[in-house]
């Protein structure tokens, strides 16, 4: 059950990023904000790379890998076009409605698997997702009036376009992860897409500042500590999923990893002293019924 371990330290580190990217928000835009994600992570997964495999002779063996960089390239491609979506999301007022429909990425991703890797699930797996996934977007929506009243309103289609991209960015990873047919150890498999993937993402978005907002350079410096510690996180929280990509299906993964949420309802309670609604008190239930009907599927 190592993919639990590092599915719940994937979730946790997550959210540290997110907590910090939200205070760079402030003195950054929306773009230099998500650079900060791919772009002060690449220098640790540098150093790990470097240390594990004793220099970077390793990489002519990688290239020399069938469909990797390929696989690598489309994954990091949607995977900006999600945290674009998110943030283009966050502009309408009823986003909680699109947000919440974003979180159907655990089910698109199960399909994604199915029909891209081949991967099949049990009834009960599937069954075990779709409860865990109902549960997490009740937790989101609060107000189930609000979300009714929106449901088909344009930001519907946006969440779900959202849950789209990154549950395709998701399987891409994993499917860039398989393809290292030469490597037997799972880390460097995860070590060696995180590196690439950083790369590629950190390159693209460089352009974009460079060519639109080269003035947000200049915002790094005065916010270099917080960058840091957001890379970090970052860094940890991607190394932490693609290594259980590893073990099993990414539909797993992602479902277990919804307990993201927690940690940020945790923290929000502990220190704003919120009361829970009852709303949220089923959706809790719901997801724990559902993640545990997916756990036992995987007992064996």
């Amino acid at each position: 059950m190592n993919w639990v371990i590092f599915t719940i330290s994937g979730a946790f580190f997550q959210n540290l990023r997110s907590s910090l990217q939200k205070k760079l928000n402030k003195d950054l835009s929306t773009v230099a904000s998500t650079y900060v994600r791919f772009a002060f992570a690449l220098p640790f997964a540098l150093l790990v790379f470097f240390l594990n495999f004793g220099g970077f002779e390793i990489i002519s063996k990688i290239l020399e890998q069938k469909n990797f960089i390929y696989l690598t390239i489309i994954a990091s491609i949607f995977q900006i076009m999600f945290t674009f979506t998110l943030l283009y999301l966050f502009n309408f007022s009823n986003f909680v409605v699109g947000t919440s429909l974003s979180k159907t990425e655990v089910i698109q991703v199960a399909i994604f698997e199915y029909f891209l890797l081949k991967d099949k699930l049990n009834i009960f797996g599937i069954i075990g997702i779709i409860i865990a996934t109902v549960g997490v977007i009740i937790i989101s929506v609060k107000d189930l009036k609000l979300f009714f009243s929106n449901f088909f309103s344009k930001t519907t289609l946006i969440g779900l376009m959202t849950g789209l991209l990154l549950g395709l960015s998701v399987v891409f990873f994993r499917a860039a992860t398989l393809s290292l047919e030469n490597f037997s150890s799972n880390f460097d498999k995860a070590i060696i897409t995180l590196f690439f993937g950083l790369i590629i993402q950190t390159f693209i978005i460089s352009i974009y500042l460079f060519i639109f907002e080269r003035s947000e350079f200049k915002k790094f410096q005065s916010n270099k500590l917080a960058s840091c510690l957001a890379g970090l996180t970052g860094f940890l929280a991607t190394l932490s999923w693609f290594f259980a990509f590893t073990f099993i299906q990414a539909s797993f993964v992602r479902a277990l990893g919804q307990v993201e949420i927690f940690f940020s309802f945790v923290s929000s309670k502990y220190y704003f002293k919120e009361k829970i609604t009852k709303l949220e008190i089923i959706g809790i239930i719901i997801f724990v019924i559902g993640v545990t009907v997916m756990l036992l599927t995987k007992m064996n």
